[in-house]
């Protein structure tokens, strides 16, 4: 079966985390997640996170910090392996590209929301770094 490596990032500022909502486009419509994306052949983690963010908020100087946690899910026709990874700091404004929204929760707010399902996890094992 086919592993699908992805990479997100848990952006926080100010005690609160960042959470976009997937455009219309995407698997899973409508739903929270930490933004990123697939990872190419070649990339280590933090230089697909890098890209990723710059492609989808167009922001720069990004500063990846800790790795949190991998979450797993099985679809049918792959595997996913999402990987979490704090940001710390960036430059520029958030200019969305790829979501409708976007907010600043407290990790306890962002339970509130309808987060894509491997994204729970991941907040879960942010909330106890």
């Amino acid at each position: 079966m086919k592993i699908v490596n992805v990479v997100a990032a848990i952006m926080q500022q100010q005690g609160r985390i960042l959470i976009a909502r997937r455009d219309n486009q995407s698997d899973l419509a409508g739903y929270w997640e930490f933004p990123g994306g697939k990872m190419e052949q070649d990339e280590t983690p933090v230089q697909a996170l890098i890209r990723e963010l710059e492609e989808e908020f167009n922001i720069s100087h990004i500063q990846v910090a800790d790795y949190i946690a991998t979450s797993t899910i099985q679809q049918p026709e792959r595997i996913i392996q999402l990987q979490a990874w704090k940001v710390v700091a960036w430059q520029g404004d958030i200019h969305l590209r790829c979501h409708t929204d976007f907010c600043w929760v407290t990790p306890d707010e962002a339970l509130h929301y309808q987060l894509a399902p491997a994204d729970i996890p991941l907040l879960l094992a942010y909330q106890h770094t």
